[in-house]
């Protein structure tokens, strides 16, 4: 995590990490979370926000209440260099097809497409050490949050009862359709989502920390978007860029990690093999390799690292790295429109599936697909894909799950890799 503040100095906790920060997570602190330990930054609620809503005809786009001009992806890029510090948010895939002239499922009028809060001071974390970080002219204060950041303590969470908002039934006869499309040569993968319902009356900070300290995610997040909570459990990186440096790790390919190490050798060996994992893995690392193509020096896109098996608390998946060199001055809002909504959350070609998945998926994603981090006023970044994640807003929380569909899928194998996803968050 490079974010370079202006000051920073050490932090005493007052105590276990991440726990004493239960107050302040509450009060709308934004937790990037890494690993298992809930190493990370957690960014404190007192900097201003840029956000876009869907009118009905338009995206309008706010920053602390002002409309702004432009585009969501055009407002957000001139919005960052007018404040010091990094932003961190997310933005829906609604609007990511929007700004890259795909079709999408309609919205309600007033729906968030995307929230950014831009970072004042921070907590960063590492190895049980934290450091106050800040990003004004002079070096930070505790001020009026540091009594908020204590041990608090645990309070149980109800486990989550998932219901998937269609049945098997009809997810095999949408996965069927998908296969003749393909053989029809309409599309070569599709990624086929299903939402997950539940009741949720408890407290969403409990609800993270348990899921934290399960899943290890990578790119873990607790943010508080107004309307709406998210907690993300994604391991996968849609985008970050450095300088003229890009890249992306597109996920496709999974099998159960059963935490018996010879079963999950063979497992391993058996998805990295797999003729059907393979095929729909390399379909998607073209698209992000076309993808990069469009906003990258000529010549520089290379997959640096093809199709690692990794492993992870409940799954092993099939991950590669594709990266490019950008072209002379990228900026934000083209690179955003190349490369989201990404391609191992749509299908290829990205045009034709998002519409079929527009007039087939059960409702609207919103925040599950978009992106999720965090941008340095530079237009440094690192996003990932919210994939295990829940939207929980007014007693109820959402949780999408979802696979990619090729000529060879087995309907009820997909249907079956949709609980398997599901683990990461009800385990």
């Amino acid at each position: 995590m490079d974010l370079t503040p202006r000051h920073r100095r050490p932090f005493p906790l007052p105590g276990p990490w991440p726990a004493c920060a239960r107050a302040l997570l509450r009060r709308g602190a934004a937790w990037l979370h890494t690993g298992g330990t809930g190493e990370g930054l957690l960014g404190l609620p007192d900097g201003p926000v840029l956000a876009s809503r869907w009118s009905g005809r338009a995206w309008t786009t706010f920053l602390d209440g002002q409309i702004r001009s432009g585009a969501p992806w055009v407002a957000l890029e001139a919005a960052l260099p007018e404040h010091p510090g990094p932003w961190i948010g997310a933005a829906s895939f609604e609007l990511a097809c929007d700004e890259a002239s795909l079709p999408r499922r309609a919205l309600a009028p007033g729906t968030l497409g995307q929230h950014w809060r831009g970072l004042r001071q921070a907590l960063h974390v590492q190895g049980g050490e934290a450091e106050l970080w800040s990003w004004d002219e002079a070096p930070a204060e505790p001020g009026t949050w540091a009594p908020l950041l204590r041990p608090d303590a645990t309070s149980a969470s109800v486990p989550l009862a998932l219901q998937p908002r269609w049945t098997e039934a009809q997810h095999r006869i949408a996965v069927e359709v998908i296969r003749e499309r393909i053989l029809e040569g309409g599309f070569y993968v599709a990624n086929l989502c299903v939402p997950f319902d539940s009741v949720f009356l408890d407290d969403p900070v409990e609800l993270a920390l348990g899921a934290f300290q399960r899943a290890r995610p990578p790119f873990g997040a607790v943010l508080d978007l107004g309307d709406l909570r998210l907690l993300c459990l994604s391991m996968e990186r849609l985008l970050s860029r450095r300088g003229d440096r890009i890249w992306s790790q597109p996920i496709k390919g999974s099998v159960p990690l059963t935490g018996d190490p010879a079963l999950d050798r063979c497992a391993a060996e058996a998805l990295a093999a797999d003729p059907k994992e393979r095929a729909e893995h390399t379909m998607i690392v073209d698209l992000v390799r076309n993808d990069l193509g469009r906003v990258a020096r000529t010549g520089t896109v290379a997959v640096s690292q093809p199709m690692a098996v990794e492993p992870y608390p409940t799954v092993q998946h099939l991950v590669s790295t594709v990266e490019a060199q950008a072209r002379p001055g990228l900026g934000l809002a083209d690179l955003l429109r190349s490369v989201l909504p990404g391609g191992s959350v749509t299908g290829a070609p990205k045009h034709a599936v998002c519409a079929h998945l527009a007039r087939t998926e059960a409702a609207p994603r919103g925040f599950y697909c978009g992106a999720l981090g965090w941008i340095a006023p530079n237009g440094d970044l690192d996003l990932a894909l919210p994939i295990r994640t829940a939207q929980i807003a007014g007693g109820a929380l959402t949780y999408w799950a979802g696979g990619g569909i090729t000529r060879r899928s087995d309907p009820a194998r997909e249907w079956a890799e949709l609980f398997l996803k599901t683990r990461a968050i009800t385990n």
